[in-house]
Parts: C-alpha cells; structure tokens; sequence
C-alpha cells in the first residue's frame, strides 16, 4: 500500500524571530474562597500571594483585582461567584485561572469537575499555586479529580464528626448551636469570660459538662408565662406584662410577641431541649437544567419541625408530670392559633396613605383597621368604604405608652389633606422652586457644610486602609521569601486586623449618620404635581402610595376633630418636622 501523502499546511509556519513585545501574555484571573474567619485560616492575602507568585513565575497577567468568595462554603457554588467567573472565560475575557489549592474551588467533586470542565471548554486553564497540575493532560486530569476527592472527603469527615458530636449531646440532654451558650433566664457559668466569636469557649470545672443553670429571678416569671399561655391569656398582654416589669431579652431588646414565642416554643424551661428533624432540615431544589440538589432550609420553622427530649438542666417546675401538662396544653394552643390563621397576608401596600402617617405624639407610625362590620358601609369595587378605614398610633394600640395618648384619623380625611396640600401648591406657584429658593439653598449649605468633616473624614479611613493593605502585602512577601516566621507574621496580621476592624466600625458609623440626614429635594413644578395627580386618581391603591411618597414625606395626625388642624403635611421639599422629645416616666405603661 502506498504511503499516505504529505499534509498540505493550510497556514503559515510561525516567525519565531518575532520580537517578544508582538505575543501578547497570557491573561489570568485569581480566585480566593475563605469559609469562615478564624485565627488559623489561610488569609486571603496569603492564597493572592502564592497565586500572584505562580503568575509571575509563568509570565501570566493579572488583568483585575482578586475574585474572592468570604464566608461561603466550598460545598455549595450557589452563592458563589463561579457563575461569573464562567461569563468571563465564554466572553473570552481571560486565558487562566489561578488558584492557592484545588481545594479552594470547592469540596464537592461532582459539581467541581462539571465547572472545571465547563471552563475548559471554553479555553480556560486552571491552575492551583501550591498544586500544580496541567489539566490538559490525561495524568493531570487524575490528578485533580483525586485532590478534589480528597476535598470533599476532609468535609464530610468533618460533617460526620458534627453529627457525632450533636448526637453525643443529644444523648446526654444538652442543647446544641448557639443554645449551648445560654438562653433567657439560663447562664452557663459565673466565673467564665463571655464566649468571642472565632474562638473556643473557655470553660472551668463548674460548667464543664455544659449544662445551664436557672437564675433564680426568671424562674417565677417563666411559671408565669407558661400559666397564662395555658389560661388563655392574649400575648399582647403578656408582652405587656414583660414592658411593664422591664423584663428584656438577652441582647438588652424589649421582647416583642416574636421574641415571646421563640423563648416559649423552645421548650427549654419546661425541661426540654429539642432538635430539629432530619427531613426539616434540607429541600431538595431542581436547577434549570433539571438536576437536583439539597439546600438547607430556612432557620424560622413550624413547632412540629422539632424533636424534644428530657434534657439535663433544672426545670421551672419541679415535677416532671407539672412539665409535661403545661407543654402539651401550650403545643395545643400554639397548634390551634395555627390552623385558625387563614388571613393570607398580603405584602403590598393596601391604602394609599399607608406609611405615609405619624403620630403626633410619639412620631411613630400608624396601621389600619375597619369599623365593626354591623356600622360599616357597603362596599364598592371590592373595597371599604374609606369612611370605614381607620388609622390608629401603632404604639398606643400595642403598649398604652404613647405621650400623646394615641391619635386616629380616617383614610378618607388623610386623603383629602393630601390632595388638598398637593392641590394648593401647584395652583399656588405656577413657577415651581422659586417661592422656597432661599430656605432650600440655605438648609441645603448647612447640611453640605455639617458633610464636609464626615465626607473628609471618610477619606482619610480610605487611605489608612489601604496603607494597611500594602504593610499586608509586604508581609506576605516576606512570608514567601521565608524572612517572617508564619507564627510573627500570624500575629502582625492580628494587629493589622484590629486595626482594619476599628477603621471600618468608624466608617459604618460614620456612613450611618450621613444617611440619617434628610433628603429635601427641589419643589417639582406645578405641572409636575398635577400630572402626578391626575395619574394618582386612576390609579391602584399601591401605585398610589408610590406617588404620595415621591411627594410626601409624612403627614402629623394631631388629635381633634378641625379638618384645618387634624393633618399636616410635610413635604420632601421641606425640612422634616422634628420629633418629640419622648422621656421615660412621662407616662406609665398599662398592664
């Protein structure tokens, strides 16, 4: 057989003569994911060093700032930026990504290849700093997939050795998760510094085992809320009760009937310590491309998502049979009140003038509520009759602790003052701002002026961090050319820290007050507001609220009947109105 003829090449044989500054380099991407922060973690700015490092060594350009993943888990690609990183590498905007370890991109082997594999179909090369593989490679491809197998081995040891620790107290009557450091009316220890987040409890023979002790003071107050529950007391007047005696939650925080039910719902005083059900816990969710995955469900569950068993910790009630009487009758209760809810709550706003009123007394907000259904009027279009509709100090009806003593008002009166006011002012000024240029210009300087420190003390933070930044980066240079000890450079990082934590605390407060300053905007012109209006009367009562509130910024109930006096309008292109000065003593809350 005769030998198969030469190929013909179809192009042209590259001109190695060519000088280096005609080949571009190659474009690389660094990506960074920290689970969680602890002192022992490998810092972001380490995993950017080694990474950088392997760039550098490989003549790959780093075209953008670190992509970094903090605080996401490498067991789940959700939450995480791969998605955008697969955008990028289809838009052909890099040629490599560089990771510290495989173990960074994720622990969970089947979802990792599938990405990986989906990266390099589009042209993409991966590499890891400190294992270093070429995945184009039969053998490197094997590689990876068994550092990645590793990965996701390390996790679910470490998942398993959770379950194990959970089932341990679970068999010996402790709670788990953030229960284990204390609950309302239970401490775990006089003599222990409070628990630090990232580092382990320090515990003393006295709460060793982990079990809470009662304060004395709560026991009374625990016996009488599970009494009252099971006599049919409402909770606003156990709420009540609780504001009445200045009884708060944990974090100092009044307790509202939320906090009332999270603290009974747990069982805890009565004896009990409950764990959540296997089948509670995950959801199984369908991706678009019809797979399936489990998620982990949402924190806020029903009372039947949860197993409770005989705990270790001392009881409110010494009998075990007085505890198991007053839990059945509370879950029965608790279980009624949830069959009988069936209002299905809607999130949109229901009344135009809803969030837009404010007591007079207290500046606080007011909901709705109709007129006995014997006295209402009929209804029209499915709606109440806006005679029928009341607004009522929300702080008055909860707590009886309005300085004012609570104020109501009509939907039909509030709507009419705010038709009123917006139909003064475009007939009043055809000209629009130019009847308020001075006050606005004037309230508008002293606003600019009170900034200026703030905005230039902003900057300044600015700076400083990022002076920070670069002491880190030459730390980590030093780490890498092995001049700091990691055990030198892990604690001038903790200075670095501190120092970083104390700047950003100042910038969010500092953030906060300005956004505390009001907005005033220029008065919109009389044709402007017209136009507004005359959408406002066709449209639906949400879209209505969307247009006083580009106009409106609240409107003062005040007490009376004077339809001159019972509303006042505050506009946006007005300062607000301030708040009254609300001292405590001025006026005893009722039980």
């Amino acid at each position: 057989m005769a030998p198969a003829p030469a190929p013909i090449r179809l192009r042209p044989v590259q001109d190695d003569g060519a000088p280096a500054t005609f080949r571009r380099k190659k474009r690389g991407v660094i990506y960074v994911r920290v689970s969680q922060a602890r002192p022992d973690m490998i810092s972001p700015e380490l995993q950017v060093g080694h990474a950088q490092t392997l760039a550098d060594a490989n003549d790959i350009e780093v075209i953008i700032e670190p992509i970094m993943d903090l605080g996401e888990s490498g067991r789940e690609f959700e939450e995480r930026k791969i998605e955008e990183i697969k955008r990028m590498a289809q838009n052909k905007e890099f040629d490599v990504l560089i990771l510290w370890i495989w173990s960074r991109f994720g622990r969970n082997l089947r979802e990792s290849l599938q990405h990986l594999d989906d990266l390099m179909a589009y042209g993409i090369e991966v590499r890891a700093a400190k294992e270093d593989f070429d995945g184009k490679t039969t053998i490197g491809r094997f590689a990876i997939a068994q550092m990645l197998n590793i990965a996701e081995l390390e996790s679910n040891q470490k998942s398993d050795q959770w379950k194990d620790a959970i089932e341990r107290r679970k068999q010996k009557g402790l709670p788990h998760g953030v229960a284990a450091r204390g609950k309302f009316g239970y401490y775990r220890c006089d003599t222990c510094p409070p628990p630090e987040k990232g580092k382990p409890i320090e515990k003393c023979p006295s709460c060793k085992e982990g079990v809470l002790k009662l304060d004395p003071m709560y026991k009374p107050i625990y016996i009488k809320l599970y009494t009252d529950y099971a006599d049919g007391v409402s909770v606003r007047s156990m709420v009540l009760w609780l504001r009445k005696k200045k009884i708060v939650n944990w974090t100092g925080r009044e307790i509202d009937a939320g906090d009332l039910y999270s603290i009974l719902d747990s069982g805890f005083a009565l004896g009990f310590v409950r764990y959540t059900l296997p089948e509670e816990l995950y959801k199984v969710v369908t991706r678009t491309d019809g797979t399936t995955k489990k998620k982990r469900k949402s924190g806020h569950r029903d009372i039947t998502s949860y197993l409770y068993y005989k705990g270790k910790h001392e009881a409110v009630f010494d009998d075990e049979v007085e505890c198991e009487k007053f839990w059945d009758a509370y879950v029965q209760r608790r279980l009624n009140g949830r069959d009988s809810d069936d209002k299905n709550h809607a999130y949109s706003a229901k009344y135009a003038m809803s969030g837009v009123l404010k007591c007079s007394g207290c500046a606080g907000s007011m909901h709705s509520m109709l007129r006995a259904k014997k006295v209402q009027k009929p209804w029209q279009d499915g709606k109440p009759d806006p005679r029928d509709v009341l607004f009522r100090c929300t702080r008055h009806m909860k707590f009886k602790d309005c300085p004012g003593n609570g104020v109501y008002v009509t939907l039909e009166t509030a709507e009419a003052a705010a038709k009123t006011f917006l139909a003064e002012q475009a007939k009043g000024d055809r000209t629009g701002a130019e009847s308020v240029p001075a006050r606005i210009a004037q309230i508008q300087a002293e606003k600019d002026h009170s900034s200026t420190d703030d905005l230039d003390r902003l900057k300044a933070i600015e700076h400083e961090l990022a002076a920070i930044r670069v002491k880190e980066d030459k730390l980590t240079d030093a780490v890498l050319d092995e001049l700091v000890s990691h055990e030198a450079a892990r604690r001038r990082r903790a200075q670095y820290e501190t120092q970083k934590s104390a700047l950003r605390d100042e910038s969010a407060a500092i953030k906060k007050k300005i956004a505390k300053k009001p907005i005033i905007i220029p008065k919109p012109e009389a044709a402007a507001i017209t136009s507004a209006m005359e959408v406002y009367e066709v449209a639906e009562a949400d879209d209505q609220r969307l247009i006083i509130k580009k106009l409106i910024r609240e409107i003062r109930i005040n007490r009376g009947r004077n339809p001159r006096t019972k509303c006042v309008v505050h506009p946006l292109w007005e300062a607000p109105p301030p708040k009254p000065e609300l001292k405590k003593g001025d006026v005893t809350p009722a039980a």
